[in-house]
């Protein structure tokens, strides 16, 4: 034993086990403790790379909105240093601007710049309210509450008011949003014929009201006892309190007091939605854990409070809680710790069949420690992450993977001891021999992993949570292999229990069986590939090639991000425009009765008590639109898959009269990431991106397998223009006037805002409900003069019956329209139909259309982000792993051997996709990153065992078959504990696991492939090359004799 051996830091905690179990212990106690109070979320936080301005018209039309408010703003934040790209759209009564930053811009310093250019501008309508600037954050609901039964709209409203106020009492909520409620309004209605009696008009008595109803701060009496405050109290707050509003005060002393000619009507705004939860009027609540709030913690106060509240209600008040995420998180926490346990079970099991009982014991405390060193500096600020799904399928992932190190060095130790018997300095002898390579073995995965800490788009969440985890488990597997294992190997004494010693036993026939397989099999088998070397390597690479083909052919599809079926499903319907509310309603009835359908065939078909659907709640807005959310009963009740249910409902809901969009879904967080297709056209002339837009939506419903295919350019609606006559002119009308006098009559004067209690309430004054529901209510419509004279609307304007846009977006300044389409991923590749429009179509367009200009977004996007980031990082981890094989090798040449087995990884993944059914997807590819990873260990375990003993002077060809004989149990054990540990997650048939399931095919199947490759080709690989350097040495030679003899 050299001297550095002696005195190594290896040596040392070797010699001192005290010190390594007292290291074991802290990593144990940290982690331990860490895990009971680390953050539980149902997946990682996403951050979200944009600023949000939004701002409110109310009642002014798409266009008026776009002119008063989108141009403004865009002109406002246009040179504004660190903007990448700037969409806007402008809705009814409402702007929206996103702005995304340049990469490595600080995003709160932007919004910093953009928030002061906003607010600093003057010209805004002054019906706009004041803009609001924001960083968006998506928000998963806990659970949701539903308040339903036997109470009045007011009633509702108030008691879903009061529950939300009590929860967010309690430390644990912090968020909780109430939807469905309208509003509360104050409407004062008066009609065309009182106001023409008492010769007012609504402007003037929305500005009555004004000065009538308030509170002023009046200073204060400075009195010899103290000061007094004076104030003048006139507030209004209530109906009777505005109906004694005095309008006029006559000669006689006679008042005309608001209540004589209006109608107060204190209620809620004018409503065009509806809201109901299980079929009746209801509302509902949904409470967020925020920030590093535990969403476990928070609904379980949620229903706590709940179960407490309903002892309080009256009868037939009902407060259901549902849609209770928590549920489902904590199902998949079962599910992923029972794969955990199971996955830990095979491995101990694979590793006691082949080595001593003792051994494989030591090896498997190395996962608990490895695991809660993880968990310790999880919860570190430094990192500050959450115990989520992905985050636990990273510890089922590196599960197998984070022992390889221990089971190297304790085979390496355990065969040192079999060579010269028992002892510490064997013991350290043994783990020096494999040390290095093991280490950059260990380093390498490392290396792979790291691309997923650097991937772009709002999916970097998900490989983020599972990389953090891999590489924290496998730097703790190196402390752990190389300080605390050594230790407890030397100073473990040779096993005296029975029950011990008969299971050696098994692992000592198990062990000869081994050696016979070796030896009759493995032994002749490489014999035979190494003598036809270059024929074995044309074999494997045609197989290879084979392989690529599968995915070319499409018979293993590529989808970036699959559909994932869940327990919900979502409804979008909206209807024609200037449908009436009436038929809105009636479709989401047929809905209803078709899912009613759906759920009765199953109850007769199957007998199960427990049917399809637990609660469903349905919303709807703006007349034309809604939706409904199901939650269907648990996954493991029912005898049909989500997806089945989805199927059956949309054949059973069929084809509905007057509905433009009708979609079913499943209520997923990858649905808020944007539609699948999604394309954005720009061009300047108006009538041209019309059509462009109408080519564009034509071309995608040629396409199998896409539906639910809108046209935002299409999106219009009647509006009535108004048209000032010549005559209104010389009455000294201006087009203000007459516009204002509409909007008062029609959609209201805004009199004040009341502040009761913490609702702000508009009062607004208009005409009658019955006066504007047709537009011959402008018939008889007076328009007010500048001189107090009041004239018939007809006589000085003209109405003219127009197409408005529904919605007017820009991109980056430019007009544009967005083209969207949803695709069934069962059947499509979203990314193969892109390709063929941005190859195809799209250039068609660009020179039917001179200007046109098109751009991609939605899921489409940030898949392009995910995939163009990951090959940019595997290009990344290929060199760092090159440059860690190339260290401990000294050799430019031989880590290309090792790296070698890399490609042929990949048609193990491959290959496993295809026999289980799942198209490769991002977790897939994320699999296949870390596989580069991981093959390379058994390649560098072995062409360092060849190194070392062709420089102890043996045959080249007797080095590369004794590498592969007694290499050959390390490297299978380690093969085999990586695919166990992942094979409970490939026989995982629920629902939750169906989104991380391709990224354990591609490691498992990976694995198992490249072993094969590890055994039979780096041993052709490593001659090959010695064959390469042979010749270059015989053609060098040459070369020099043939320079001599000239």
């Amino acid at each position: 034993m050299s001297v550095s051996q002696k005195d190594g830091i290896i040596a040392w905690f070797a010699k001192n086990p005290v010190a390594a179990n007292l290291l074991m212990a802290v990593i144990l106690c940290v982690g331990l403790a860490s895990a009971l109070k680390i953050q539980r979320a149902m997946f990682p936080a996403f951050d979200i790379e944009a600023l949000f301005i939004e701002m409110f018209y109310p009642g002014a039309p798409p266009e008026e909105v776009e002119k008063g408010l989108v141009y403004r703003i865009e002109d406002a934040i246009n040179d504004v240093d660190g903007i990448k790209r700037v969409e806007s759209d402008a809705f009814e009564s409402r702007a929206q601007v996103i702005v995304q930053p340049q990469d490595g811009v600080d995003l709160s310093k932007l919004m910093s710049d953009v928030e002061n250019r906003v607010n600093a501008i003057q010209t805004f309508p002054d019906a706009a309210e004041k803009p609001i600037v924001a960083i968006p954050e998506l928000q998963f609901p806990a659970l949701s509450i539903a308040v339903s039964g036997a109470l009045d709209e007011r009633g509702m409203k108030a008691l879903a008011e009061e529950v939300r106020r009590e929860m967010l009492s309690f430390p644990e909520i912090s968020a909780a949003k109430i939807f469905g409620a309208r509003d509360y309004e104050i409407a004062i209605q008066i009609s065309e014929t009182l106001l023409r009696e008492y010769h007012l008009s609504l402007g003037k008595v929305a500005e009555t009201i004004s000065k009538s109803s308030l509170d002023l701060p009046a200073g204060s009496l400075q009195t010899r006892n103290g000061d007094i405050t004076l104030r003048t109290i006139g507030q209004a707050y209530v109906q009777q309190d505005f109906e004694s509003i005095v309008l006029k005060t006559f000669p006689d002393g006679t008042r005309l007091l608001l209540g004589d000619i209006a109608t107060v009507n204190d209620g809620f705004v004018d409503g065009s939605g509806f809201a109901s939860f299980d079929g009746s009027y209801g509302l509902n609540i949904d409470v967020y854990a925020m920030g590093t709030q535990d969403i476990v913690e928070t609904a379980n106060v949620a229903k706590s409070y709940i179960e407490q509240k309903v002892t309080t209600l009256p009868e037939g008040v009902k407060l259901t809680v549902w849609g209770d995420s928590t549920y489902y998180l904590k199902d998949r926490l079962r599910m992923m710790l029972r794969n955990l346990a199971m996955g830990a079970l095979l491995v101990f099991i694979t590793l006691a069949l082949f080595l001593e009982i003792k051994l494989a014991f030591w090896v498997m405390v190395g996962i608990p420690v490895c695991f809660f060193g993880a968990m310790a500096i999880l919860n570190t600020p430094y990192v500050d992450a959450s115990l989520n799904m992905i985050s636990l399928f990273g510890f089922i992932l590196v599960l197998g993977i984070v022992v390889d190190d221990a089971i190297i060095i304790g085979e390496s130790a355990y065969a040192q001891q079999e060579k010269t018997g028992p002892g510490i300095s064997s013991v350290i002898t043994g783990v020096h021999e494999v040390a290095v390579p093991a280490t950059f073995g260990v380093l390498t995965t490392i290396a792979a992993f790291m691309p997923t800490l650097f991937i772009d788009g709002v999916f970097a969440a998900f490989p983020e949570a599972c990389g953090q985890v891999v590489i924290l488990c496998l730097c703790f597997s190196l402390i752990e292999s190389k300080w605390i294992l050594p230790a407890h190997l030397a100073h473990s004494k040779p096993t005296q229990n029975k029950i011990l010693l008969e299971i050696d036993r098994i692992q000592e026939g198990m062990n000869a069986k081994l050696r016979r397989f070796v030896e009759q099999v493995y032994q002749p088998t490489v014999t035979h590939c190494i003598k036809n070397r270059y024929a074995t390597l044309t074999f494997f690479i045609s197989i290879l090639i084979l392989c690529f083909g599968l995915l070319t052919g499409g018979i293993v599809r590529t989808v970036i991000a699959p559909d994932v079926p869940g327990e919900f499903l979502q409804v979008e319907l909206r209807m024609r425009e200037g449908a009436p509310i009436q038929e809105t309603i009636k479709s989401m009835e047929l809905v209803r009765a078709a899912l009613t359908r759906v759920e009765e065939t199953y109850v007769e078909d199957t007998g199960d008590g427990n049917g399809l659907v637990e609660h469903f709640a349905t919303y709807g807005w703006d007349r034309i639109n809604g939706v409904m959310m199901i939650e269907l009963t648990k996954e493991d009740k029912r005898a049909i898959s989500t997806r089945e249910i989805e199927r059956n409902f949309r054949k059973e809901l069929g084809f509905l009269h007057g509905v433009e969009v009708l979609s079913i879904s499943a209520a997923d967080p990858s649905n808020e990431f944007g539609p699948d297709i999604a394309l954005d056209l720009m061009h300047d002339d108006l009538d041209k991106l019309s059509l462009a837009s109408a080519d564009l939506e034509e071309a995608l419903r040629h396409y199998e397998g896409l539906y639910d295919i809108r046209n935002g350019a299409s999106d219009s609606s009647d509006e009535f223009h108004l048209n000032l006559l010549p005559e209104a002119e010389s009455l000294g009308l201006t087009l203000m006037d007459l516009g204002n006098q509409v909007r008062h009559a029609f959609y209201g004067a805004e009199a004040q805002r009341v502040q009761r209690g913490i609702d702000e309430i508009k009062v607004m004054v208009r005409y009658p409900e019955a006066d504007r529901k047709t537009i011959a209510s402008l018939d008889g419509m007076y328009i007010r003069t500048p001189d107090g004279n009041e004239v018939p609307f007809n006589t000085v304007a003209s109405i003219d019956v127009e197409q408005g846009a529904l919605k007017a977006t820009h991109i980056n300044y430019q007009r544009a329209a967005e083209i969207t389409a949803e695709a069934n991923k069962d059947i499509v590749e979203p990314g193969r139909i892109m390709s063929d429009i941005t190859t195809r179509v799209l250039p068609e367009l660009v020179t039917k259309y001179p200007g046109l200009s098109w751009g991609v977004s939605g899921m489409s996007d940030e898949e392009k982000k995910v995939v163009t980031s990951m090959g940019y990082g595997f290009a990344l981890a290929l060199f760092a792993i090159y440059a860690l094989l190339a260290i401990p090798t000294k050799s430019y040449l031989q880590p290309l051997i090792i790296m070698g087995v890399i490609p042929f990884g990949v048609i193990g993944a491959i290959f496993g996709h295809w026999v289980m059914g799942h198209p490769m997807s991002m977790m897939s590819l994320m699999g296949i990153i870390a596989l580069s990873g991981v093959v390379v260990n058994d390649s560098l375990i072995l062409v360092n065992y060849i190194n070392n003993k062709v420089g102890a002077d043996s045959d080249l060809e007797s080095a590369v078959l004794d590498g592969g004989t007694r290499r050959f149990r390390p490297i299978l054990l380690t093969s085999l504990t990586t695919f166990f540990g992942l094979a409970p997650m490939l026989m995982e048939t629920s629902v939750q696991a169906q989104e991380i399931i391709p990224m354990a095919v591609s490691l498992a199947f990976g694995i198992i492939f490249a072993t094969v490759i590890t055994l039979l080709l780096v041993p052709c690989l490593y001659l090959i090359l010695a064959d390469l350097n042979n010749w270059w040495k015989i053609h060098s030679k040459q070369d020099e004799l043939s320079l001599q003899n000239i």
